[in-house]
């Protein structure tokens, strides 16, 4: 589903280079549920946003669902993103102006769906994820678990085929960050695929996989677990 080949990113400032991914060589295959693991600063994040169409390389060549994706235009990027690809942040990323099944069906305006459609898929989407009853209130009224479950059903109602998440349960406690791994874990069973970046061991342990990034570089990207 996924394959970087000798990517690099590189971030300006000014006069100053600062290097994100070093000749990062990795496939992710469909289905598969991966932790990307590693030290604050170390690239997962920018990983993560390359893979989503979010970024785009410095060098190198990137490949998602079999298409070469490296030089699509903006426009081109922004349609494929739109729908294949769901993101979960740990920010939540709401837009507070608008009440959670608003949020929700979000992408499907931006796809040109009808807005009757729009409401019917979304709050379908807010049952499945527990929250059909806090579907006309305000992410300001919202518990940060609820919130995350709102972004999920975000990420979902576009029906993608691969799921982001960007320390998803950073914000939450124990409790409710398993619970939401829970929804995403379920997610996946219906046949997407999912990243996840996470300090988390815990988090990682329930990946099938484990990925650890340091300094801008894959250093294990085998099937074989967490880190010991």
């Amino acid at each position: 589903m996924i394959e970087l080949a000798n990517v690099t990113k590189v971030y300006r400032k000014g006069r100053v280079e600062v290097p994100a991914l070093r000749g990062v060589d990795l496939r992710i295959a469909e289905g598969e549920h991966v932790a990307l693991m590693g030290p604050s600063g170390a690239g997962k994040s920018t990983l993560l946003y390359l893979m989503g169409l979010m970024e785009e390389p410095t060098t190198g060549r990137v490949t998602l669902f079999g298409e070469d994706v490296t030089n699509l235009s903006d426009t081109a990027r922004s349609r494929l993103r739109g729908r294949t690809i769901g993101f979960v942040f740990q920010a939540f990323n709401l837009i507070p102006q608008l009440v959670a099944w608003q949020n929700v069906a979000l992408p499907l305006r931006y796809q040109g769906v009808p807005r009757r459609q729009q409401k019917e898929r979304a709050l379908a989407m807010l049952e499945r994820v527990g929250l059909a009853d806090r579907s006309e209130h305000y992410p300001a009224e919202l518990s940060g678990g609820e919130e995350q479950r709102v972004a999920i059903a975000r990420a979902l109602v576009i029906e993608p085929r691969l799921i982001l998440a960007d320390e998803p349960t950073g914000n939450l406690d124990t409790r409710t960050g398993r619970a939401v791994l829970g929804l995403l874990e379920s997610a996946v069973a219906d046949g997407p695929t999912l990243l996840i970046v996470t300090h988390d061991q815990e988090v990682a342990a329930r990946a099938g996989r484990v990925v650890r990034v340091v300094d801008g570089q894959v250093l294990d990207g085998s099937p074989s677990g967490p880190p010991k």
